[in-house]
């Protein structure tokens, strides 16, 4: 009998078994042969009396509790060795958080290191109102909250909403939000004083991108979007866009492991990060005080002129380093940079890259001549005037770019043909893109010289028939004033890590020699008297030597022709003439002023002359001719005899004014603001005995 209640117990357990691991009607099975095996030892039992066999009863007792254990380790079995994977991702699932941790992006600066494009953390706190309604602790810190920081609400009234919210079975609820780095702080102390720890008040931290004076800096630093499903933050536009694979901050996943309420992290959690998920810091080539320089001097002519349209850039010819650059236009929120992105006749500007392209291949030198007559040549039954109706006779090469003559410039190109034209333009990188490392610059159309018809090398002569970017003109013209050095134009300077280890730094690269370093020095001789002699007067600054060229170029409407009474007025100068640092363009589109006075001599040279005034004072750069200073400080020198023994009243005077003044007394000159001299200390007449230092207020 025996026997037979092993072997019915044995196929019970292997049905048991079975079924759990395959087929539900296995388990079926499984029961009724336990059933089965149950209903016949209870029979056996009631034959036997229980009550006095002991021996009988504990075997039958350990037999059931036997076959309990086994059916719990078939189960356990189960669990923990068949279905381990399955039910191992329930238990994460319900234990264990994974969050996306996000890097901030990185920062962008200007070549001294002052920023341009930050972020700053602002913080939303929000209430659960399931647990804060009927939770003491929590309604007293949230009124403790709202007494101790800058959170504007009605206890009473915020906490009734709670208790409806709480009601409706509502489990989120907006406390405040941009609460300040400080407010932040005494909420999490808060927090901590109440023990809530099952966030009945939870913060959510948010990183927003801040630009320093956005309307200086938008065409150059851009801005930031959001892209893909998960709103990412990506820059848009300008040096945001074009270098976002530096600056955007990388993307982790970070595991938690929580106890069974999810209100408290096992010590044993790990955190799975890379050590800096943190963007890379973009540094700029742009000087801030040239960038505020320049700005300020377009922005008072773009309102004088009423200009559609301007733009302007500095950079360093010797490098292709951008200095600044400023754009107005009539658009609001306009992020497009017409410097990189706009296409223009250049009109007169563009004279001297034929000349210089002409001196180099010996078709002109400094002394040849050439007879204008009237002022006007027959070309392909096309008549080209001058500009100015006293330009006549004969001129020699530097009055060809003194006056600015049209007509010269169609004798001096008869002296090569088309495909020497389109060599110069080559050379001079006008049949390509610059390389600038600013997006979307727009790529030159050109044409084949076998193209040409027969008036187009007369007309890009004189910079009409061609367009070009102004980026293009100043990479131009940098050639023709450093020493023939074609460079490509460039916004950054270096790539850091957070810990300020260089990542990739640009450096100088030249990609072009249109001229030699001979042909060079005389362009710049030629120009410099363009703005000593000829019709860039107004970019003459006393006591400073500067070069340029002037450009009045009429605006094509397509197939209609030229659009009459309308001209985009320009001035490239740079300074010093004779070892050039700083070289600018100043264009004026469309600029509302009367015909007499709309050349861009008169237009734009002024605020070059204005802009490098400027940047003298703030880079203390001292004139080349001190005798050139002003008739008030001439004055002054005539009252004293040896040193200066009271205080002159210096009000009204320049930066340059002043140093020169000052510059044989043994007295140091501390300056504040840029501009004229508003204020000073000591005040005028006041004794200058024992005085080492004095301040000056510019405005």
């Amino acid at each position: 009998m025996f026997k037979l209640k092993l072997f019915i117990l044995i196929i019970d357990l292997i049905c048991l078994g079975a079924g759990i691991y395959y087929k539900k009607h296995i388990i079926i099975a499984g029961a009724v042969i336990f059933l089965f095996y149950f209903l016949w030892i209870f029979r056996k039992w009631k034959k036997i009396n229980c009550r006095n066999n002991f021996t009988i009863r504990a075997r039958a007792t350990s037999d059931i509790v036997l076959f309990l254990m086994i059916i719990l380790s078939l189960r356990l079995y189960n669990i923990q060795v068949i279905n381990n994977e399955k039910y191992r991702a329930v238990v994460e699932k319900q234990i264990q958080g994974v969050y996306n941790i996000k890097g901030n992006r990185g920062n962008i600066y200007d070549n001294a290191g002052r920023e341009l494009a930050y972020n700053i953390n602002i913080y939303n706190v929000f209430v659960d109102p399931a647990r804060v309604a009927g939770n003491r602790k929590a309604i007293d810190a949230v009124k403790e909250i709202i007494n101790e920081t800058e959170i504007n609400k009605d206890y009473r009234k915020f906490i009734e909403e709670i208790r409806k919210d709480a009601e409706k079975g509502r489990r989120y609820k907006i406390f405040s939000k941009a609460v300040s780095e400080r407010d932040n702080e005494k909420i999490l102390k808060i927090k901590k004083k109440y023990k809530l720890i099952n966030n009945e008040i939870f913060i959510e931290k948010e990183s927003r991108r801040k630009y320093y004076k956005k309307d200086l800096y938008q065409t150059i630093v851009g801005t930031v979007g959001f892209a893909g499903d998960n709103r990412d933050i990506t820059g848009t536009v300008g040096i945001e866009k074009g270098y976002e694979d530096y600056l955007k901050g990388r993307t982790a996943r970070r595991k938690n492991i929580f106890a069974k309420n999810r209100s408290l992290i096992l010590p044993t959690a790990k955190e799975e990060l890379p050590l800096n998920l943190n963007g890379k810091n973009v540094y700029l080539t742009i000087d801030r005080d040239i960038q505020y320089i320049l700005n300020d001097e377009m922005k008072k002519h773009y309102e004088f002129t009423n200009s559609e349209e301007a733009y302007a850039v500095i950079i360093d010819p010797n490098t292709g380093e951008i200095l600044a650059t400023s754009v107005f236009n009539k658009k609001k929120n306009n992020y497009r940079n017409p410097v990189f992105q706009n296409q223009i006749e250049p009109g007169s500007i563009f004279k001297p890259i034929v000349v210089a392209g002409a001196l180099q291949d010996g078709y002109i030198t400094k002394n040849s001549e050439f007879d204008i007559k009237d002022g006007k040549i027959q070309k392909y039954n096309h008549t080209i005037k001058e500009a100015s109706r006293s330009t006549k006779g004969i001129l020699t090469l530097p009055q060809v770019l003194e006056k600015s003559s049209n007509v010269a410039m169609v004798l001096i190109s008869d002296r090569f043909n088309n495909a020497t034209m389109e060599k110069y333009l080559e050379n001079f990188g006008f049949y390509n893109k610059t390389g600038v490392d600013f997006p979307y610059e727009v790529k030159p159309y050109t044409t084949s010289s076998r193209r040409w018809d027969g008036l187009k090398k007369y007309t890009i002569s004189f910079g009409q028939g061609i367009a070009v970017t102004p980026i293009q003109m100043a990479a131009a013209f940098s050639a023709i004033v450093n020493g023939g050095k074609l460079y490509q134009p460039y916004l950054v300077d270096r790539i850091e890590s957070e810990d300020g280890v260089v990542i990739r730094r640009n450096l100088p690269k030249q990609i072009g020699q249109p001229i030699d370093e001979k042909t060079s020095k005389l362009m710049r001789e030629m120009l410099e008297n363009v703005v000593e002699i000829g019709g860039g007067k107004q970019a003459k600054l006393e006591g400073y030597r500067i070069g340029g060229k002037t450009g009045t170029a009429q605006i094509s409407g397509g197939k209609s022709g030229y659009i009459k009474d309308d001209y985009l007025t320009s001035f490239v100068g740079f300074f010093p003439a004779d070892k050039p640092k700083y070289l600018g363009i100043i264009m004026f589109y469309k600029p509302q002023v009367s015909n007499e006075v709309r050349y861009g001599g008169l237009v734009a040279a002024p605020v070059f002359r204005e802009v490098i005034k400027r940047i003298t004072m703030n880079k203390s750069i001292e004139s080349n001719d001190v005798t050139q200073i002003g008739t008030k400080v001439k004055q002054i020198k005539k009252d004293y005899v040896g040193t200066i023994t009271t205080m002159p009243d210096l009000k009204g005077m320049s930066l340059r004014e002043a140093i020169n003044l000052f510059k044989n007394e043994n007295i140091d000159i501390k300056i504040e603001g840029i501009g004229t001299i508003v204020n000073q200390y000591p005040a005028p007449k006041e004794s200058l005995e024992n005085v080492k230092e004095i301040k000056i207020y510019l405005k």
